[in-house]
């Protein structure tokens, strides 16, 4: 015979697999942030770090927050990369990859835009030294958290804040 606290135990493990499969399924990367047919997954690492935002002032307007660029450590099984301006990439083996500017960024609005940064598929070029990175063609930046500029306006130009944030990388390779 099964018990009620049998019954409620099994009904309660039941709920949370169902709320984590809901979970994966609101985090679930949109169609338009995969890579082309032909590349695949070379490996993902989470970050850690701030985007940094300066204020500036146009033409006597009042001042507003800019993007200047992120800060960022990525941890994962290739080892420490860091991840700043350009957006550029660079591991601990020296190998580096930055964005294609020829190629235009892809954004998708995170779940909760009002505090987390978008999601991103990044077209990157290698530079030539061997390593982690030097097969490495599209960046894809996913389950960010924080990170948005701060609500309050600056009160002059010139400020510089950086606001944490922390985000998953997705690493991609040609087939």
């Amino acid at each position: 015979m099964i018990g009620y606290k049998t019954t409620t135990l099994v009904a309660t493990a039941l709920l949370l697999v169902a709320g984590v499969n809901v979970l994966r399924a609101s985090e679930a990367v949109p169609a338009a942030l995969q890579p082309p047919s032909g590349y695949a997954v070379a490996f993902t690492a989470k970050a850690t770090g701030v985007q940094i935002y300066t204020s500036t002032a146009d033409g006597g307007m009042a001042p507003k927050w800019a993007f200047e660029a992120p800060l960022a450590e990525l941890n994962g099984l290739k080892g420490i990369i860091y991840h700043y301006a350009g957006p550029s990439w660079e591991a601990a083996d020296g190998s580096k990859v930055a964005r294609d500017m020829a190629t235009p960024v892809t954004a998708v609005p995170a779940q909760r835009a009002s505090t987390d940064i978008p999601w991103l598929l990044v077209k990157v070029t290698a530079d030539p030294a061997a390593g982690v990175l030097n097969k490495v063609v599209y960046v894809q930046r996913i389950s960010t958290q924080g990170g948005v500029a701060p609500a309050k306006p600056p009160i002059r130009s010139g400020t510089k804040v950086g606001v944490p944030y922390t985000a998953t990388y997705v690493f991609y390779k040609s087939n």
